[in-house]
């Protein structure tokens, strides 16, 4: 089975589809045949949603079904989701869409649902899934006021379940305006103080920043490295 990362939140809208965007492109740039699976997804409407993203950022592997094989909707709870359209989560698919995927190819992005401790069924959260698949995470979350309380809650939880964790990024979800970091409550000298503190609380493990609507993460880091663990803890 191939390597890959399992992204996470500290909860729903942090940006991490932006981060798996990126990392994706990250890796396609570095000729690596890249799988991307979102296991089950809610609110997604005629434009595909947040799989449709994925898949396009990987090159239009496989067929969209496979990577996000329940989708749903309405933008509420997965499990609700599928209940208002008369069927329920395949908990077994949850998996086997992303073996099917790890099978395939060099490496593999999971996005899962929200939260690390998201419901994805009425029986599993995120971070069942994530142990099940045994694949690193990286931690996402808005790089707003509160990035570091929330950051920090989410990864004491993951470390004392015992989940390997590759990186942090917090993602700038938000348009920062015109204020420069020289002010020291504009959103981009908030989001920078909290990467500083979070890479002092957390080192070795890599803290990422993406900044609005930028393409790339900084600094860049190896992913695939990553993903192994090498000096993670």
């Amino acid at each position: 089975m191939s390597p890959g990362l399992f992204l996470c939140g500290t909860d729903t809208d942090v940006g991490k589809t932006a981060i798996a965007v990126a990392i994706v492109r990250d890796l396609v740039r570095q000729g690596v045949a890249v799988g991307v699976c979102k296991p089950v997804a809610s609110g997604v409407g005629p434009d595909g949603g947040d799989p449709q993203r994925l898949w396009e950022a990987a090159g239009f592997p496989g067929r969209l079904a496979e990577v996000c094989p329940q989708a749903f909707a309405a933008a509420v709870a997965p499990a609700r989701a599928a209940a208002a359209e008369g069927r329920a989560i395949d908990d077994t698919l949850l998996v086997d869409a992303v073996t099917a995927w790890r099978a395939r190819s060099e490496f593999v992005v999971v996005e899962g649902a929200g939260g690390l401790y998201s419901p994805l069924s009425s029986r599993l959260l995120n971070a069942d899934l994530a142990r099940t698949l045994g694949l690193p995470l990286v931690v996402c979350d808005d790089a707003r006021l509160g990035a570091i309380g929330r950051t920090l809650a989410v990864v004491t939880a993951a470390r004392s379940e015992g989940h390997p964790l590759a990186a942090v990024v917090l993602s700038q979800v938000a348009d920062p305006g015109a204020a420069g970091e020289e002010d020291p409550q504009s959103p981009t000298a908030i989001a920078l103080s909290g990467l500083e503190d979070l890479r002092e609380r957390l080192a070795p493990t890599p803290v990422l920043f993406l900044r609005h609507g930028a393409e790339q993460i900084e600094p860049a880091i190896d992913w695939q490295l990553a993903a192994g663990g090498a000096g993670l803890h």
